[in-house]
């Protein structure tokens, strides 16, 4: 018997910048290749928000405080700004980029490119700083 997993989708740049009218119109192999790239691959990753890190909001400051975990960050906080907090609640569930570059084009009155640099910097500072986390 197969392993259930609650339904869930992910949205996911077509790194090959074709249409869903190009994508639908190639021969299943063109597609398995297309699908093969590692770009489009880059783009399926998921992430969260590493177990052991609580965020906090106290008289409209936000803090974020390891708890029973080891980090550079172990005897410390972070002070983030309202946009990183809305990045790390993003980040709570397994998310792609994608997904979250779209919540944050719901959420703010911003550029694609602008939202889209933010969430790829803030997944990459996380990564170095093993906050956040790739998952399946």
């Amino acid at each position: 018997m197969k392993e259930y997993k609650g339904p869930e989708y992910h949205f996911v740049c077509s790194p090959g910048g074709l249409s869903g009218n190009e994508l639908a119109k190639l021969s299943d192999d063109e597609l398995t290749r297309y699908l093969n790239q590692d770009s489009y691959l880059q783009e399926k990753k998921k992430y969260r928000i590493r177990s052991g890190y609580i965020l906090r909001e106290i008289a409209g400051e936000y803090a974020i405080i390891p708890v029973n975990v080891d980090s550079v960050f172990s005897n410390a906080l972070m002070a983030p700004n309202e946009t990183a907090a809305f990045l790390w609640n993003a980040f709570q569930k397994p998310s792609t980029i994608q997904d979250v570059v779209m919540r944050g084009l719901l959420e703010y009155d911003v550029a694609e490119e602008i939202i889209r640099n933010s969430v790829e910097n803030f997944v990459k500072q996380s990564l170095e700083y093993k906050i956040i986390e790739e998952v399946e």
